[in-house]
């Protein structure tokens, strides 16, 4: 078993937004939050879990979480690869872009698959798909365990996320059920298009030491 740790990418803000997503979908899964729930009047958790098209379950799937192992698998990777591309993005659109990868995924669920779905998985995935966009050859730190004894290593960040998205595109033509693998490539499938639009348009502006996906694309 191994586990990211950490990206080798200069970050030059803070990623606030994406730490405060982090500690909302974390308060939300302690229940901290039924407080502020109650006085505002706002959907109970059990009304936010994905169930078609409803609004609700679309926005609120994205802060729920099954388990701790569910719970714990999300925020990692969210930590590892959310924070770079918030410091790129920038706290301000962050956010928006993380609920709309996670519209995304939930509507990408509800169209090839359906039935109750939950989790931050789908929006995660559309951060990483974004994330490969911008850093494909930057490299991932890992954390590894053989017969308990853990080590490190380092790999070319792409070989992780291309592994990752293999086993939700297996998920899927084997038909396994209890995961939203269609959520998982929808929302993959939507952060890797953003990612691709916003290098084309401008809005996004690599340094002139970083090289993204379109840079490799123009070096060929």
């Amino acid at each position: 078993m191994f586990i990211p740790y950490k990206v080798d990418v200069p970050m030059k803000r803070w990623p606030l937004a994406n730490i405060a997503i982090i500690g909302m979908t974390v308060a939300m899964f302690l229940g901290l939050l039924n407080t502020v729930i109650q006085k505002y009047d706002l959907p109970p958790p059990e009304s936010m879990i994905l169930d078609g098209w409803d609004l609700p379950g679309m926005f609120g799937h994205i802060v729920l979480h099954a388990d701790w192992m569910h719970l714990l698998g999300n925020m990692i990777f969210l930590w590892v690869f959310g924070n770079a591309v918030c410091a790129k993005i920038g706290n301000i659109c962050y956010p928006a872009l993380y609920v709309g990868l996670g519209l995304c995924a939930a509507a990408a669920h509800n169209y090839f698959d359906g039935g109750l779905a939950l989790g931050a998985s789908g929006a995660v995935n559309g951060v990483v798909g974004l994330y490969l966009v911008l850093y494909p050859l930057n490299s991932v730190s890992c954390i590894y365990f053989v017969f308990r004894r853990p080590g490190t290593f380092s790999i070319p960040d792409f070989w992780i996320i291309l592994l990752w998205l293999a086993f939700d595109i297996l998920g899927v033509a084997m038909g396994d059920q209890g995961v939203g693998y269609w959520a998982h490539l929808g929302g993959f499938g939507a952060g890797f298009a953003i990612g691709i639009l916003l290098l084309s348009l401008g809005i996004i502006e690599m340094e002139p030491t970083e090289r993204s996906l379109l840079n490799l694309e123009a070096a060929n």
